[in-house]
């Protein structure tokens, strides 16, 4: 028996070892695994990232070249038209003058939506659309803010005009820079679509759902010789750009209203597809848009922020608010005539977007 025993003894540490020795080929696999899978989780990444085009240092428009472009897109006077001249609206000074108290944004982030209406042959043009995504972590909202693209605004080192000629004349970082003189508006990345690109996204999506009135129905089917009805329809890229940019019927207003429905229509549809078909379309997105981020910034962004869009609420505002401005008609060359937002109460659009940044 005592023999046996030692020999039962002995076997036991060579199992252990075995044991041992399984266990660590098994975990050696499994680390081995997960590295793979984050190489190529990075490498995709990598890939995907790799289409947008990234903006570095922007070029700024002459002295000429920004004469030239303020005549583009106006409208003739009438001989007997009596309107206030240009040169009478006042200087826009900083709403705080030199001490400018620091804004306290909370615990968000705000990226910059910019849609221009670039046409064949120019390199940069207006931003017909500023739309600043505001995420806010501690509250779970998320608030799209549309900055009135007629708002007669000072454009640090430049003219007092409207704010979307800072991005025609010195790109991101010169309407960045708007927005935070006029507005103390901090933007952590701008992301700009052509028009045009536009058209492809939602196309790419296979069509965007929107909720037309009769009126916007004729303003489309006039434009394209469709025939739309009022109700929710599934717009191509080309309708639903051109109900974005409905105007006439209204005013910039509600412009600004239907491009940011669009916006969360997109975001409904894109949510609404496989998980093969989003990175599918995401491959073919990006190649579209240009960015002032950096990759590292925007796989961290990434990361933070897309488990936000699935319970988030959303809201929406539009600066300059109703009733902290004064808006009309302007001469702004002899006998040529554009439509301003002027005299803007910036303290008291201040203090809304402060509202929206707050985290409390």
């Amino acid at each position: 028996m005592n023999d046996e025993q030692e020999i039962k003894n002995e076997g036991s540490p060579r199992k252990k070892q075995k044991l041992v020795r399984r266990l660590l080929i098994g975990l050696c696999v499994f680390l081995s695994v997960i590295l793979v899978a984050i190489c190529g989780l990075w490498w995709y990444a990598e890939h995907l990232l790799g289409h947008i085009h990234y903006v570095g240092k922007e070029d700024t428009m002459s002295s000429q070249d920004i004469e030239d472009s303020m005549t583009d897109g106006l409208e003739s006077m009438d001989p007997d038209e009596s309107l206030p001249d240009i040169t009478d609206l006042p200087t826009v000074s900083h709403p705080y003058g030199t001490d400018d108290p620091s804004v306290v944004m909370g615990d968000i982030v705000n990226i910059l939506l910019i849609g221009e209406d670039r046409r064949e042959g120019e390199s940069r043009a207006r931003s017909d659309s500023m739309i600043l995504v505001t995420f806010n972590k501690t509250t779970a909202e998320i608030t799209m803010t549309s900055f009135m693209r007629d708002s007669y605004v000072h454009i640090p080192g430049y003219l007092d005009n409207k704010i979307n000629a800072a991005y025609q004349w010195g790109g991101m970082a010169l309407l960045e820079e708007t927005l935070k003189y006029n507005y103390g508006v901090e933007v952590d990345g701008s992301v700009a679509v052509n028009f045009s690109q536009f058209e492809q996204v939602i196309d790419l999506l296979g069509g965007v759902d929107l909720t037309l009135t009769q009126a916007e129905c004729d303003e489309i089917n006039r434009q394209f010789g469709v025939v739309l009805s009022p109700g929710t329809q599934r717009l191509n890229g080309e309708h639903a750009l051109a109900y974005a940019r409905i105007r006439k019927l209204d005013d910039d207003y509600h412009r600004a209203s239907r491009q940011r429905e669009l916006l969360m229509s997109l975001l409904d549809r894109y949510k609404s597809l496989s998980l093969v078909d989003m990175l599918s379309v995401l491959d073919d997105v990006l190649s579209l848009v240009s960015t002032n981020m950096e990759k590292r910034q925007i796989v961290s962004l990434a990361t933070e922020l897309y488990p936000m869009l699935s319970g988030a609420d959303f809201g929406e505002a539009q600066i300059p608010a109703a009733g902290t401005f004064d808006g009309g008609n302007v001469q702004v060359r002899p006998g040529l005539k554009d439509w301003f937002q002027y005299n803007i109460d910036f303290v008291e659009n201040r203090k809304i977007l402060l509202e929206i940044f707050d985290a409390d």
